[in-house]
C-alpha cells in the first residue's frame, strides 16, 4: 500500500524498534521549574521499552503469547550502563533515577549476586511503577501530585543467589543497551572477565584502609563516596593503586588523578590506560616537534633583505654627503 509521498513510504519500510516517548510527558514529568526533566523522561522510556511484553507468533503470524525481554522477576541495569547508551554523565542518571523513585514512577533495588567463584555487590534492579506511568502517560498530572501505589522498598536491600541467572544476557529481539552492566561480561574475553571480577571484589573504604592512606572517617568516606559514584569504584581503586606505586599515600594525589580522569571522560579502568597512552604519545611528538624547530637554522626573510638594502642605501647616502664636504 503507497501513501503517495515517497519518503512516507520508505519510512514506512523502516523496522524501527525502541523508545516510545509519549508527549505528555514533557509536560507531567518536570522539575519544580516547571521545565521538562529529559534525562529522566528519557530513563523511564527506556525502561518502559524494557517491560514491554514481547509478542510470541506461530508460524502463521498469530499472536499465541508473551514473554518478557530480560530474565529474573526485574530489569537490571547499573548507571553506567544507561549512561554508556545515552551519552549522559553517571551523576545525572544517578540524580535522574533517584527523581524517579522519589516521584514514585520507578523502584529500584540494590542486590547481591553471589555464585561459586564471583560475588557482585550492589546490583541495581529497577522496575516501573505502571499505575503511576499509566497516569503521566493519559493525563494532564504533574510527578509532584503522584502518591506510592505500591509497597516500599528498602533501596539497600540486599539478596543472595546461588546461580547468576538475574544477570544472563538479554533476549532476543532487544536493542544492544546493555553496555556497563553485569550481563555484558559473558562476552568479553577471559583476561577482561578476570580483571572486572578483581575489581568487583575490591571495596575502595577497604583498600584506603589498609594501604595506609590513614583513617577513612566520615568525611573521608563521603569523598570517596562521591567519587565512586561520579565515576566507578574500579576507578577510584585504581587511582589509589597508582598512589601507592609512586608512595604518595595521600588523598589529594589520587583526588587529582580523580580529576584529570573526569576531564578526560573516562570510562573504565581500560579506557583510562588507552586515553593516557594516546596523551603521552601525542605529548612526545609535540616536544620532538620543537626540538626539530629549534635547531633549524635561521632563514632570512624578505623582510630581512629590504632591511640590508636600506642600510646600504643610507650608507651610500653619507658616503655621498661626505664628498660634498
Amino acid at each position: 500500500m503507497k501513501s503517495g509521498c515517497q519518503v512516507v513510504d520508505q519510512i514506512g519500510e523502516m523496522d524501527i524498534v525502541g523508545n516510545i516517548v509519549p508527549h505528555l510527558w514533557y509536560k507531567n514529568i518536570t522539575f519544580s521549574s516547571g521545565k521538562a526533566h529529559f534525562v529522566a523522561i528519557t530513563l523511564l522510556a527506556d525502561i518502559v521499552y524494557w517491560y514491554r511484553p514481547t509478542m510470541i507468533r506461530d508460524d502463521s503470524g498469530m499472536i499465541v503469547g508473551a514473554r518478557t525481554k530480560f530474565k529474573g522477576d526485574m530489569l537490571q541495569k547499573s548507571y553506567q550502563a544507561f549512561a554508556d547508551t545515552y551519552g549522559f554523565t553517571k551523576r545525572q542518571v544517578k540524580d535522574a533515577i533517584d527523581f524517579l523513585v522519589e516521584h514514585h514512577l520507578l523502584v529500584r533495588e540494590f542486590r547481591t549476586i553471589s555464585s561459586s567463584s564471583l560475588i557482585l555487590n550492589n546490583v541495581m534492579y529497577v522496575k516501573p511503577i505502571a499505575g503511576n506511568v499509566k497516569r503521566v502517560m493519559e493525563q494532564r498530572c504533574n510527578v509532584s501530585d503522584l502518591v506510592s501505589i505500591c509497597p516500599s522498598v528498602t533501596p539497600e536491600r540486599t539478596t543472595s543467589s546461588t546461580s547468576m541467572e538475574g544477570l544472563s544476557p538479554q533476549e532476543e529481539g532487544s536493542p544492544e543497551v546493555g553496555v556497563g552492566t553485569y550481563t555484558e561480561s559473558t562476552s568479553k574475553n577471559s583476561s577482561e572477565n578476570q580483571e572486572e571480577e578483581q575489581g568487583a571484589g575490591e571495596c575502595p573504604f577497604t583498600f584506603f584502609k589498609e594501604n595506609e592512606f590513614g583513617r577513612p572517617g566520615s568525611y573521608m568516606k563521603e569523598k570517596i563516596r562521591f567519587w565512586c559514584e561520579r565515576l566507578s569504584d574500579s576507578l577510584v581503586v585504581e587511582a589509589m593503586k597508582r598512589a601507592v606505586e609512586r608512595g604518595k599515600h595521600y588523598w589529594s594525589y589520587c583526588e587529582a588523578i580523580l580529576v584529570k580522569w573526569e576531564m578526560l571522560h573516562v570510562q573504565d579502568v581500560q579506557d583510562a590506560r588507552e586515553k593516557e597512552s594516546r596523551l603521552m604519545a601525542e605529548k612526545s611528538s609535540r616536544r620532538k616537534w620543537f626540538t626539530e624547530e629549534r635547531v633549524k637554522p635561521l632563514q632570512k626573510s624578505p623582510n630581512d633583505e629590504l632591511e640590508r638594502w636600506w642600510d646600504e642605501f643610507e650608507a651610500s647616502l653619507d658616503s655621498e654627503s661626505g664628498d660634498v664636504k
